[in-house]
């Protein structure tokens, strides 16, 4: 497929036969709930809230608990998370223009690549008003999360596209880092961080806005831009 024509920039032109999302902060605003829950079962079993708190936007439940929770909470921290991160799901919103950009989307041609679990990501795509993908990369399917780059090489093989025909949309460096070293184009949506620091991670282009991106198609291959 063709790179982009014009990167790193706001105007930008991506051919490409898949498109993979990332969820939280990509295609919903979830920060809130995420940080929250994460507060509620820190303060739950006890331990100093504001390190997982910091952490825990961009990271797999496996990957925090192993790192903040003392071994003897760690099995009790799982199932906690899994009931907060349920419980906050329904404050979550689509991220504006997301529910358009999938919808101009073949249901084939399109999936999810998250650091989240399958039931709580599912809750939260429902809550938001967007459709759950046929294909759908979660924590649960990788034993590697990202920046490796095994979730994006996962996303790929179960489109049934090499990584290099993919694109990929991302919001967090850990993100960006993964779907580049799986050999994807990535674009970074700006909020969660800061645009620079997207760019330094390997962002392809930006996208400060889903309302100002459109999908074209012929002959298999998909034209995604930005203007």
């Amino acid at each position: 497929m063709a790179p982009p024509l014009t990167a790193p920039s706001d105007a930008w032109t991506v051919e490409c036969r898949g498109v993979l999302f990332d969820v939280d902060g990509t295609l919903v605003d979830s920060a809130d709930a995420i940080r929250s829950a994460w507060r509620w079962l820190a303060e739950t079993i006890g331990i100093d809230p504001e390190p997982i708190v910091a952490a825990s936007v961009a990271a797999r439940a496996q990957d925090l608990v192993d790192r903040f929770v003392p071994p003897d909470l760690q099995a009790r921290a799982l199932d906690l998370s899994r009931e907060a991160g349920l419980a906050a799901a329904a404050s979550v919103v689509a991220l504006p223009g997301a529910a358009a950009l999938l919808d101009a989307l073949p249901s084939t041609a399109w999936g999810c690549v998250t650091s989240g679990r399958e039931q709580i990501v599912t809750t939260r795509l429902r809550a938001a008003g967007l459709p759950i993908p046929e294909v759908f990369v979660t924590s649960e399917d990788v034993s590697r999360g990202k920046p490796d780059p095994e979730p994006y090489l996962r996303g790929a093989q179960v489109l049934g596209l090499d990584p290099a025909d993919c694109l990929a949309f991302e919001d967090t460096t850990d993100g960006v880092a993964s779907a580049r070293a799986a050999g994807m184009p990535v674009i970074a949506v700006v909020g969660t961080f800061a645009p620079d620091a997207l760019l330094d991670a390997g962002a392809t282009a930006l996208a400060h806005d889903l309302r100002r991106v459109s999908v074209g198609s012929a002959d298999g291959v998909l034209r995604v831009a930005a203007r």
